[in-house]
């Protein structure tokens, strides 16, 4: 019998630190540079279940080589990731955390009677990982691409199109038609899930949100007709989304917020601009950052495994 050299345990706060090491180490050894920092995953874990959704690895030394999260998507849709410290690879611990995820999919798959489709991201070029998740019976579904530009060079002057005004969000005033926006602009994107106001309005009750990097595009009357949600980290500003509601497509809106955003990045000091999209996204999306200067990064794989649910039969 193999001698288990590992741990699986639920994370305390004090571990924030630790799984943020524990991410950019695997970030530098997977993607070429580390994509986190300690408010990433304090964000996150404001808003998960630590004590059903998230587990972290210790080896025999008490130190962390391991980290899973699920997330509850939707009703019937799971998302989750997880990372394994590259030195501590090929010992099991991968496996032990997609069993986990997939033990915890099962579970909340019994608890609501509802199917469930569980994802996971991963590195595209981390052949363990894409080996590991296709032995598991998961199957690739999309790909996304981290693309970036950076900003030594003061922008240019943006030009805003006839009859749009762009300001910053408001608190306590434009949750409600920002979210109705959002709605609307990522309906036909894929696999979109429409989160509950009142989830979605978390993220702007965060200790890290900042009202200026929410920047809305108004038309005329005053409707809600584009925005950009980003947020400002220690080492950039990421491009949360960005969308423009179906009405105001076609008029450059969309080009007109990414210009808006790297010139107050710029302004505010930050070169560094990242953001994630959809390689197939059909609105050509990525064309559109391609041509606002934007370079791809890396990719992202999202893999997915379904899990049916069964009702027991009786004899």
């Amino acid at each position: 019998m193999t001698k288990t050299t590992f741990r699986i345990r639920r994370p305390l706060l004090d571990d924030a630190q630790a799984v943020c090491d524990l991410v950019a180490t695997c970030d530098t050894e997977d993607l070429g540079a580390p994509d986190i920092v300690l408010d990433d995953v304090l964000d996150m874990w404001s808003r998960f279940d630590l004590e059903n959704n998230v587990w972290i690895v210790e080896d025999t030394d008490s130190a962390l080589i391991g980290y899973a999260f699920l997330e509850e998507d939707s009703e019937e849709k799971l998302f989750s990731y997880g990372c394994v410290l590259p030195t501590a690879r090929g010992r099991g611990v991968g496996s032990a955390l997609v069993a986990a995820l997939e033990a915890r999919a099962v579970a909340l798959q019994n608890e609501s009677g509802v199917s469930k489709r569980l994802q996971s991201m991963i590195p595209t070029l981390c052949e363990d990982a894409v080996r590991l998740f296709e032995a598991q019976g998961f199957a690739p579904v999309r790909y996304f691409k981290r693309m970036g530009i950076r900003l030594d060079d003061e922008p240019g002057a943006v030009i805003l199109p006839e009859g749009f005004t762009i300001e910053p969000f408001v608190k306590g005033r434009d949750e409600q038609a920002v979210y109705e926006a959002y709605v609307e602009s990522f309906a036909d994107h894929w696999d979109f899930a429409v989160p509950s106001f009142e989830k979605w309005v978390e993220k702007t009750k965060l200790p890290t949100f900042d009202e200026r990097w929410w920047m809305i595009a108004r038309d005329s009357k005053g409707a809600v007709a584009g925005f950009a949600l980003c947020r400002m980290r220690e080492d950039l500003l990421f491009i949360e989304q960005l969308g423009v509601r179906q009405p105001f497509r076609g008029r450059g809106l969309a080009l007109t917020l990414l210009q808006c955003v790297f010139e107050a990045s710029h302004r505010a000091g930050q070169a560094l601009v990242s953001l994630g999209v959809d390689a197939a996204n059909p609105s050509g999306a990525y064309r559109l950052y391609e041509k606002a200067g934007m370079k791809p990064d890396h990719e992202i794989s999202i893999y997915e495994k379904s899990f049916t649910f069964q009702l027991n039969e009786t004899s």
